[in-house]
């Protein structure tokens, strides 16, 4: 039977931040994690619905501490903070050398056209290891465990997909700017995600008129399934 979904999500939550999720997001300790998977790819197939992607692809979201994504954030952008969202798109699935988008440091050009990740940076391409798999310390691509010891929703049914790319939000930064937002920590959440697929499908955010027109589009998907998201959402870094 034919693939129909455009992206499918599979969803990784460090050990550290399992916790909180459980108890704010008030699922049941057997089901929290299928539910929170389910509700964020109810959201990407909205936001694909009106604008479907040609081809079917995986699309790898990783939740984490702060810890972690100021990791990320100093490694691949120069920027020793911790942030909201990160995303990092894979080159084409049919390319004859797979290559990773990595952010770049300052001094560096984006390809034209090429999403600008978690607000803002530069990007380069860059070779996979041999076997496909990513640098060291960061989420490894197309369905495996991101990180060793946390807690998936791997389905041995879903498709053998491309990747498009890995999202990481960082729970505990989503968690502090939710209230600033009028948002519940699930809505903070979706918001983040769909942000970063956005980034994903090729949207930037290097002007306000681009970012207002993102949060308009991630708003509007989250409303129509009954999640109170505000247009008027802006991410709230805290400096550490």
């Amino acid at each position: 039977m034919r693939y129909t979904r455009s992206l499918s999500v599979a969803l990784q939550v460090a050990p550290e931040v399992a916790p909180l999720l459980r108890a704010e997001l008030g699922y049941a300790e057997t089901e929290w994690l299928q539910r929170l998977n389910d509700a964020v790819q109810a959201a990407i197939d909205a936001l694909t619905a009106d604008e479907p992607i040609p081809h079917a692809y995986e699309v790898a979201l990783y939740l984490t501490t702060d810890a972690e994504i100021r990791a990320l954030n100093r490694d691949y952008r120069g920027v020793d903070a911790p942030t909201d969202v990160l995303s990092f798109g894979y080159g084409k699935p049919d390319d004859a050398t797979p290559s990773l988008w990595f952010p770049l440091l300052a001094g560096g050009t984006a390809p034209d056209g090429f999403p600008i990740c978690g607000g803002g940076g530069l990007f380069e391409r860059l070779p996979l290891q041999a076997g496909g798999t990513a640098p060291d310390g960061f989420p490894s691509r197309s369905g495996g465990n991101l990180k060793e010891g946390g807690e998936n929703n791997s389905a041995d049914t879903l498709p053998d997909l491309p990747p498009l790319g890995d999202i990481v939000i960082s729970v505990e930064t989503a968690r502090r700017q939710a209230s600033l937002n009028g948002h519940n920590l699930l809505t903070e959440l979706l918001m983040l995600a769909l942000h970063g697929t956005l980034h994903l499908m090729g949207y930037d955010d290097s002007t306000d008129t681009e970012r207002a027109a993102m949060n308009r589009r991630a708003a509007f998907v989250l409303r129509t399934l009954g999640y109170p998201a505000r247009e008027e959402w802006h991410s709230h870094y805290e400096k550490s």
